[in-house]
């Protein structure tokens, strides 16, 4: 990989931060329209994303920023208002920027004709807008603010620290100065520019003892055009104005002196005002001692490539862990006990750490849906709210990938077929917005989501009649069904209920993608509903799909392994205590009826002669739980899973394989799909 490849790779992964960060700013100005504080965000972050692209040379996409950025600017200026009109548009820019990158990444080059088209919009929208302004501002006065008094706009704790510094100042004979510094309204790197001004002061040999915004706010670039500076220095003011100035894309430096009077001015002004509590400034007052900030850095990015390559690394080391240990066990070595123990130890801590470090947030998913829900309920003409609760559960990255796209096909579902339009909710007695609730919380080894409406709800005959329409089932079994197994046809391809078919939901495909995604991550979808009362779908993931604790058990003299995770308990049962309830093998545990598979007779092994105990391994799966009956327990372990690949992929006994530390293969059960065998 060329070092330009390692750029582009950095600008494609910030560039998608940006834009994710202006859409949520965005949806909650659109909210909000009278925050400007929120305007000023969403610039700041737009003017970054610009300057990236243009150090890129992805000009056409830095052009469409910039026009946006205009926009963003009258809003500021209250040249422009925030209506539907304009944050559609803003929406729609947003979009387009974000198939630009999408484009790159692909290895293009961001040229989209939709930029062009973009293009022309915004400077349409510009040019009206100008013109409305113009009108409205014909016999207006300019006002201009009077800075007179040169500390009027600082808090009163900041205020007496820089009176303090100025004493400092006094005493040592320096003058103190408190400077503006305003950057060009094109400058590329403002983050650079504040620097180099700093840079420029230090080799003066002054000493910046006050800054605002806060210098960590400076160096993430969280200000506008303009930064302002305390200054302990030797140098005279117009010396240090001119030095500041030869920098490039500094358009203007104010330098403000101070006798004592300014002080005690100030203080006199304050105290003929109000007495209103003033609202503190986002600065940072640096101790006099002549410091220098460091920027340390707290994160690195890895490349995904590079984490994968290290979890199988560990996994092998996992792999020989166990066979030096039952080496060792064969031959009854004992005199490395305690290094080997030692070993186990260093090997487990590692493999949690490498575990952690491909952990992430799911907010990384999560963050994306308040822009879905918006534009689908938008679209379907309904008012919906979406709730998020638990975006700091955390997945591995993988799993995190992969688990968008099902979600986005629940929440549009949950719109579409879900919440009821304004009128019809009214008349049930509803409240008029309907509720989407997104959660997600960590339960045993996995993670559990949760997609909630307050919709219509299933209906039950509705689905059932349509499975005995298409055969999928005999008519005289659905009074027998539960409602959870009527429900799950929904998941099953190609079936709707919807007659008409839209763009967003209704073409029988959707449900069965969530169901084939999430088993394929080994975990299991979940569906209940109430008539009028709404739908909840319950998704159960692993934590991670790469290494995982198991119990070993044998069937003859093969090994499979379950997942600890899905284990309730292990339990020794006699032939007296087993019972015959429909046709099935049941027995009482703790007053819980508890139905049994046998794993000979699911692989069609011969039964062998009868036992006075089984040996019965009791999973759960969702909120049923059933007893394995096998042969043998061999023990817990931790095992690598292996993919059976894709020839093996209509084999649902088994979600996967593992070699073990005496190089045997073992096949782990697939507890969901076992249970339905």
């Amino acid at each position: 990989m060329g070092e330009m490849d390692v750029y582009l790779n950095v600008f494609i992964e910030e560039a998608n931060e940006n834009l994710q960060r202006l859409n949520e700013e965005l949806l909650e100005l659109e909210n909000n329209p009278e925050n400007l504080e929120k305007v000023n965000e969403i610039f700041r972050v737009m003017h970054t994303f610009k300057g990236m692209a243009g150090t890129m040379g992805f000009d056409k996409i830095a052009k469409v920023s910039h026009k946006m950025e205009n926009i963003l600017d009258k809003i500021r200026k209250g040249e422009t208002k925030v209506d539907t009109e304009l944050i559609d548009l803003l929406f729609k820019t947003l979009d387009a920027l974000n198939e630009s990158i999408v484009d790159i990444s692909n290895g293009g080059k961001g040229n989209l004709k939709s930029l062009d088209d973009l293009i022309s919009i915004l400077e349409k929208y510009i040019s009206t807008s100008e013109q409305i302004n113009e009108k409205t501002s014909e016999n207006t006065k300019e006002i201009t603010s009077n800075d007179s008094d040169k500390l009027l706009h600082l808090d009163d704790i900041t205020r007496e620290s820089l009176k303090n510094l100025f004493n400092v100042a006094k005493e040592k004979n320096l003058n103190f100065f408190l400077i503006k510094v305003k950057f060009d309204k094109n400058v590329q790197l403002k983050a650079a520019r504040a620097f180099m001004v700093l840079h420029k002061i230090d080799d003066l040999g002054g000493e910046v003892v006050y800054t605002n915004p806060s210098s960590q706010d400076i160096e993430d670039e969280k200000f506008d055009l303009e930064i302002e500076l305390g200054v302990i220095i030797n140098t005279p003011a117009d010396e240090l104005r001119d030095n500041i100035l030869s920098i490039s894309e500094v358009e203007s430096v104010a330098v403000n002196e101070f006798e004592s009077s300014d002080f005690e001015k100030q203080e006199k002004f304050e105290s003929s005002e109000n007495n209103s509590p003033q609202q503190k400034s986002n600065v940072t007052v640096e101790n006099s001692t002549n410091q220098k900030k460091k920027i340390q850095l707290q994160s690195v990015r890895v490349d995904i490539e590079k984490l994968d390559q290290l979890m199988n690394l560990m996994a092998e080391l996992v792999i020989s862990r166990s066979r030096i240990t039952e080496t060792l066990r064969k031959y009854e070595i004992k005199d490395v006990d305690e290094s080997l123990a030692n070993l186990s130890r260093i090997t487990l801590d590692l493999q949690n750490i490498v575990m952690k470090i491909r952990m992430i947030p799911i907010a990384f998913v999560f963050n994306r849906f308040p822009r879905v829900v918006r534009d689908t309920a938008k679209k379907l003409g309904k008012e919906v709210n979406l709730i998020i609760e638990g975006e700091d559960t955390e997945l591995d990255r993988t799993v995190v990938d992969e688990i968008g796209d099902p979600l986005i096909h629940l929440i549009r579902n949950s719109i579409d077929h879900g919440i009821e339009p304004v009128e019809e909710r009214i008349k049930k007695g509803k409240p008029k917005v309907g509720t989407i609730k997104l959660s997600a919380w960590h339960e045993g080894d996995g993670v559990v989501i949760s997609v909630e409406d307050d919709g219509k709800g299933l209906d039950r005959d509705i689905i059932a009649n349509k499975a005995i329409e298409k055969g999928l089932v005999d008519p005289s079994m659905i009074p027998t069904m539960s409602d959870e197994e009527v429900f799950s046809f929904i998941f099953l391809p190609g079936f709707s209920t919807k007659s008409k078919a839209t763009d967003l939901s209704g073409r029988g495909v959707g449900m069965d993608v969530v169901k084939t995604v999430v088993e394929s991550l080994n975990g299991s979808v979940t569906i209940s509903s109430k008539k009028d009362i709404g739908t909840k779908i319950i998704i159960r993931l692993p934590l991670t799909l790469s290494i995982i604790q198991v119990l070993l058990v044998t069937i003859d003299d093969y090994v499979y392994a379950i997942p600890i995770a899905n284990i309730d308990t292990t339990q020794k049962i006699t032939d007296g205590d087993i019972r015959i309830v429909q046709g099935n093998e049941v027995f009482v545990l703790r007053g819980e009826v508890i139905p049994l598979i046998r794993l000979r007779d699911v692989f069609n092994m011969p039964n062998v002669e009868d036992s006075l105990t089984e040996k019965v391994v009791i999973v759960k799966t969702a909120n049923r739980k059933y007893g394995v009956v096998v042969d043998n327990l061999l023990g817990q372990d931790d095992i690598v899973i292996k993919s059976l690949g894709k020839y093996l992929n209509s084999v649902k006994e088994f979600s996967g394989g593992a070699i073990l530390g005496d190089g045997r293969i073992a096949l782990i059960l697939d507890i969901t799909n076992l249970n339905e065998l």
